[in-house]
């Protein structure tokens, strides 16, 4: 990236070229076009004819590098006032190397890490030409609800410290220095996210977004937001709530939500911002009539000037291989080395007693058993390439196995879940190897819904009883505790949708290679009786205990502290949660969850190592939003609970006097570079 500038400069540049620009040429900032067919010869005259004449500023679809810096010359040097163009790219997971799935990625807990895993996607990106990700996406799951593909768990601080380490990977913040693209928080989901039904229920979607996109400007500086897609009682919540971040010294990245509200009152019709951007000619024609729209395509067009600027792009249009990086870039090893160690630190180890895990020599033959065992496509989640599979896992580290594949083959009609006439047979001979293993791994790819398909429980209901030493591996996107007979299985591994490196990580943890360390993101609830599973939960190798709570009030802070131990016999790193819980009638809500997370530390101890942790309590985990966006601290009674998952977790009752909730609410007046209003400066 270029050398960073100075605010006073970007705005002099941006006031400048404002200055300059013709009602047409601002329009054409707000205007996104689709890259034309090679085929069609006058759609591309008429392109190329507009883009010169500073009638685009986005363009979508671009097909390669190539074609992108040869756009980006024509806007440099056709175009009357040489402003670059924007060019968005798709990344979801990833562009040649996949990462984990959003709600895997959750179950890591190491926000480091994620960044890292966004560096290399910002890498990828930007050797395609584009310098405009829509992404990331964030939305919240309810507990046990099914996960849809941005859902990042149930609780709205995780999901916002995974917003902010995502668009900080992807905009080079931090020390990386990878080439930087302009990230959008994606905030559509969350129309669906939390709660269903009502006034009230929407409210809380609305503060949780608006509690997302505070911490994607404040820990992540993200250059633009939207919320396309959201329903409308929903969408006007929305846009109630973000009130507070277009005022002075609010938010001044690009609002595609602006941009849709202007498309529908020029147009009439509903148009997703982000992907249409705004009708040229309509906009021309309102602007020679309407001062007031005017003001409003100023405001508009410098945020896009102002992203511009921040990018780099109004002092150099290419994109071209380490240009203003001075350095190498990543190497695809280096890029499968990210993605090997974020994919193992996010599968969870949901149940180990006995300890099956990891194999060893007391693991005697080990006997691999399903389809998915060697599935090279499932790990990605949809995503174009090849995963490696958990044979090539257990191929690659050298560990001798028998495979079989524990059901019938399957034609394309056939549905996996249903039981076919050959899966008695199929199943029986499982069975029979069963019996003659040490050791069964079970790679099941339980559908999204949660539930096993008929034939999957009937080969799990078959190998739990041929042979009580049976390890369940499950790849499928959302985390599953299959019961037999009503109870739970010994050992039971999560590991999701992993990415390319999907079959080496899980080799290395079931082998020891590498331990397990990821954290549910969501609650499993109870099912047939038995217990679910609480938010945070993950067990490790290690003996982790937690004890000593201990709670300070200071003059602005509230303090609490443990201590963590490892009385275990191997390294092992646990993540320490802090949820706050408020006993008043009202506790819910802001949130819509009576106890939420408002902190957390991933911490590496040796065997008999022993480390006190101390979390700081201030306005940001103490205070909520409201629906018109003020922010404040109320008195009462807390509850405090610290620990290793929700329930495993000590609790400590105290009083938030006013006087301390006063003095709580007037520091740190300020969240990034957007006010954080007091509760008397509430419009009425």
């Amino acid at each position: 990236m270029s050398a960073p500038a100075t605010s006073t400069e970007c705005e002099r540049v941006v006031a400048d070229l404002l200055a300059l620009m013709t009602p047409r040429e601002k329009a054409g900032q707000l205007a996104m076009r689709a890259h034309p067919d090679a085929d069609g010869r006058d759609e591309v005259e008429r392109f190329m004819s507009d883009l010169c004449a500073g009638h685009v500023g986005t363009v979508t679809g671009v097909p390669s590098r190539e074609q992108a810096d040869h756009l980006q010359a024509l806007a440099r040097e056709d175009t009357r006032l040489g402003i670059p163009l924007l060019i968005p790219a798709e990344t979801g997971t990833g562009i040649d190397t996949i990462f984990p799935s959003p709600l895997a990625m959750a179950a890591c807990w190491d926000m480091d890490l994620i960044e890292s895993a966004e560096g290399v996607v910002a890498q990828e990106v930007s050797s395609l030409g584009a310098n405009w990700a829509f992404s990331p996406e964030i939305a919240l799951t309810g507990s046990g609800a099914v996960a849809g593909e941005p859902c990042c768990g149930m609780h709205i601080h995780l999901a916002a410290q995974i917003a902010a380490a995502r668009i900080r990977g992807l905009q080079g913040g931090g020390a990386r220095r990878s080439p930087s693209v302009l990230s959008c928080l994606e905030l559509s989901g969350m129309g669906d996210a939390t709660a269903t039904g009502g006034s009230a229920c929407r409210e809380v979607k609305a503060i949780c977004a608006l509690e997302l996109a505070q911490a994607a400007i404040a820990g992540g500086s993200v250059g633009a937001i939207a919320f396309d897609g959201m329903s409308g009682e929903t969408r006007r919540k929305v846009e109630q709530a973000f009130r507070v971040l277009k005022g002075p010294g609010g938010f001044d990245g690009i609002l595609l939500s602006e941009w849709d509200a202007l498309a529908l009152e020029l147009t009439g019709a509903e148009t997703a911002g982000r992907r249409a951007g705004v009708p040229f000619d309509a906009l021309v024609a309102a602007l020679e009539t309407s001062d007031d729209i005017a003001h409003r395509v100023d405001d508009l067009v410098a945020r896009v000037l102002r992203a511009k600027f921040r990018l780099g792009l109004l002092r150099s249009a290419f994109s071209k291989d380490g240009q203003g990086h001075g350095h190498a870039l990543p190497t695809p090893v280096h890029n499968r080395e990210i993605a090997l160690k974020l994919a193992s630190r996010s599968a969870v180890l949901l149940r180990n007693s006995p300890a099956l895990l990891p194999l060893g020599i007391d693991s005697g033959d080990i006997l691999v058993v399903g389809f998915a065992a060697s599935d090279r496509a499932g790990p990605l989640d949809g995503c174009a390439g090849i995963a490696a599979s958990v044979l090539d896992g257990l191929e690659q580290l050298g560990i001798p196995h028998r495979y079989v594949p524990g059901l019938a083959l399957r034609g394309s009609d056939k549905a996996v879940s249903n039981m076919i006439a050959a899966d008695r047979m199929a199943i029986g001979m499982a069975c029979e190897a069963a019996k003659r293993a040490g050791t069964v791994v079970l790679v099941l790819a339980a559908p999204e819904n949660g539930q096993l398909g008929e034939a999957d429980e009937a080969l799990l209901g078959a190998l739990a009883s041929a042979n009580e030493r049976l390890v369940v591996v499950n790849i499928g996107a959302v985390p599953l505790d299959p019961k037999v007979c009503g109870k739970p299985l010994p050992t039971v591994l999560h590991a999701g949708k992993l990415g390319t490196m999907a079959g080496h990580a899980i080799a290395e943890i079931l082998t020891g290679e590498t331990a397990p360390s990821g954290k549910l993101p969501l609650a499993l609830p109870a099912t047939d009786g038995t217990a679910g599973l609480p938010f945070g939960h993950g067990l490790t190798y290690a003996d982790f205990a937690l004890t000593d709570l201990a709670i300070e009030l200071g003059r602005e802070r509230i303090y609490a502290s443990a201590l963590l131990r490892n009385a275990g016999e191997v390294d092992g790193t646990e993540t320490v949660q802090l949820f706050l819980e408020r006993t008043d009638d009202e506790a819910t809500g802001s949130t819509g969850q009576p106890m939420r997370l408002v902190d957390f530390q991933r911490v590496r101890l040796r065997p008999g190592g022993a480390e006190t942790l101390t979390f700081e309590l201030g306005r940001q985990e103490l205070g909520r939003y409201r629906i018109d966006g003020s922010f404040h601290v109320e008195p009462g009674d807390l509850v405090l609970s610290m620990g290793l998952s929700s329930a495993r977790a000590m609790r400590a009752s105290l009083q938030l006097t006013p006087d301390l909730a006063r003095s709580i609410a007037s520091s740190e007046r300020r969240f990034g570079t957007v006010p954080i209003l007091p509760l008397a400066s509430r419009s009425a």
